[in-house]
């Protein structure tokens, strides 16, 4: 949705036609959820956060400033609401499936191939689930939703150059996990 649309609708709904906030819910709470699975991964906990999500931000719509895009602004919301969630309830970190990885990845459907192609998705997983939430999340936003550094320090409340730092050290350090794994299997 372009953002010239999503202020209008906003302004219509602002005015008192509130079945247009279906048209928000619709547009945007595939990419909500998928934002919310990066921090909640268990499904049934994530469609409640997401449903709390759209909730606050209809109640919270003329707090709304058009500063940011509105998925920024969902996302955030989105964000904080998970963050709350796992506080209150200790989550486990759900591993990549091979299947949301593009099949393109290997060529050549080769016994050997298969094999590293699943000890690859091993690795990735055993890298991921050492994360935390927080750094999940960013790495969810900056790769999966493809947002930019300036959208993620909206998302999560920081300064991009906080958020730039962060993805460094998120990728040296899974970086340095991939060298040690290679060291340990052919040094």
């Amino acid at each position: 949705m372009k953002r010239e649309e999503e202020l209008r609708i906003i302004e219509l709904i602002r005015n008192g036609d509130q079945e247009l906030y279906k048209v928000i819910v619709e547009e945007y709470s595939p990419r909500v959820l998928s934002v919310i699975r990066g921090v909640i991964p268990c499904r049934e906990d994530a469609e409640e956060v997401a449903q709390d999500v759209f909730v606050k931000a209809f109640f919270s719509l003329n707090k709304f400033r058009g500063d940011s895009s509105l998925s920024t602004w969902l996302f955030r919301i989105a964000y904080n609401m998970s963050i709350s969630k796992t506080r209150l309830k200790k989550v486990n970190f759900v591993p990549v499936d091979s299947a949301q990885i593009s099949s393109n990845y290997c060529s050549d459907n080769s016994e050997e191939e298969a094999y590293i192609r699943e000890k690859r998705f091993e690795l990735l997983n055993r890298m991921l689930s050492s994360l935390d939430t927080s750094e999940r999340f960013l790495i969810a936003l900056f790769y999966n939703h493809e947002k930019s550094i300036k959208e993620i320090a909206d998302i999560t409340g920081t300064k991009e150059s906080n958020v730039k730092v962060k993805l460094h050290r998120i990728k040296k350090r899974m970086g340095e996990m991939v060298d040690e794994k290679m060291e340990v299997s052919y040094g």
